[in-house]
C-alpha cells in the first residue's frame, strides 16, 4: 500500500502538468464534482486538518444552492490546494470548456494525465471507484 506522502507527491507530479490559467471566478464550471481514491484521501486529510466536514448534497441541495458546488465558501473554493483532476482539468481541455481559457492541453498532455492518474487508482485498487459532491436516493 502507497503512504499518503507517495499518494500526494504522485498527485502533485500529475497536477504539475497541468498548465494554471487565470481564473475569473464566474463559477460557471461549479457543481456536483466527483474525484478518486487518491484525491480522496488528500481531500479527507485536508477537511480534517482545517476542522471542516465532509460534503455530499442531495439534488434537492444543490438546487437550493443554485448548483454551485458546496465547497465553494465565499465566492472562492474552500478546499483549493487538494481540489481534485476535475477542477484542474477545468478550462485547460475541450470537454471541460471555459470562456476565460483558450489555450487548451493536447491530446498527448491529457493522454499522459490521464494514464499517470488511471495507473495511480490502479494501484490503490481503486478502478471504478468514484467519489463526489452528490448523493443519490437509495432506490
Amino acid at each position: 500500500m502507497l503512504s499518503k506522502e507517495e499518494i500526494k507527491k504522485r498527485l502533485q507530479e500529475i497536477y504539475a502538468q497541468i498548465p494554471d490559467f487565470d481564473c475569473k471566478h464566474c463559477h460557471e464550471c461549479s457543481g456536483p464534482i466527483v474525484w478518486f481514491k487518491p484525491e480522496d484521501i488528500m481531500i479527507r486529510d485536508y477537511l480534517k486538518e482545517h476542522n471542516m466536514e465532509y460534503v455530499k448534497w442531495s439534488t434537492e441541495e444543490f438546487v437550493k444552492n443554485k448548483m454551485q458546488c458546496p465547497y465553494q465558501k465565499k465566492d472562492r473554493c474552500s478546499i483549493y490546494p487538494v481540489r481534485p483532476i476535475v477542477c484542474r482539468l477545468q478550462g485547460n481541455v475541450p470537454d471541460l470548456p471555459c470562456k476565460n481559457n483558450k489555450k487548451l492541453m493536447s491530446k498527448e498532455q491529457i493522454q499522459k494525465v490521464k494514464s499517470e492518474l488511471d495507473a495511480l487508482v490502479r494501484e490503490l485498487g481503486a478502478s471504478g471507484v468514484v467519489y463526489g459532491t452528490r448523493k443519490y436516493a437509495k432506490t
